[in-house]
C-alpha cells in the first residue's frame, strides 16, 4: 500500500516535465514533414497535461532543487533582431486570425505580446 507522498514521488515532477516540453519545443522548430510536426504537437500537449498535473501537487518536503541548470545550449539566448521579432509577431497574428477558440486565442494573444514588448525595447536601445 502507498501513502499519498509516495504516490507523488511516482508522477514525474514538474521540472523533469519543464526539461521535456523544452526538448519537444526545440524539435518543432525543425520538422518539414506536417505529419512529424502534428504529432510532436501532440507528445507536447501530454507532456503539458502532466506538467499542469505536476505544477498542483505541492513540492516534496525532501527535495532539493539544484542550482540552475547550466545553458545546454538547446535554445539560443541570443537577443532577437526586431525583424525576427517582426516576423513571430506576424506568425502570432496569424494563429489569432486562423484559430476560434477562444482560450486558445487568450493565450496566443498574451504571447504576442512578449515579442512586441521586446521589439518596442529594442528600438529604443541605442547602441554603443
Amino acid at each position: 500500500m502507498h501513502n499519498d507522498k509516495s504516490a507523488t514521488h511516482a508522477l514525474p515532477d514538474s521540472w523533469s516535465l519543464c526539461d521535456s516540453c523544452r526538448l519537444l519545443a526545440h524539435a518543432l522548430i525543425g520538422p518539414q514533414n506536417h505529419h512529424a510536426q502534428h504529432t510532436l504537437c501532440l507528445m507536447m500537449e501530454t507532456h503539458l497535461k502532466a506538467l499542469q498535473a505536476a505544477l498542483n501537487l505541492p513540492i516534496p518536503e525532501d527535495y532539493q532543487p539544484d542550482a540552475l541548470p547550466a545553458n545546454d545550449g538547446l535554445f539560443d539566448e541570443v537577443e532577437l533582431e526586431p525583424a525576427e521579432l517582426c516576423d513571430q509577431c506576424f506568425a502570432l497574428n496569424y494563429a489569432l486570425l486562423m484559430l476560434s477558440d477562444k482560450w486558445v486565442k487568450e493565450a496566443i494573444a498574451f504571447v504576442l505580446w512578449e515579442p512586441l514588448e521586446m521589439l518596442r525595447r529594442s528600438l529604443y536601445t541605442v547602441e554603443e
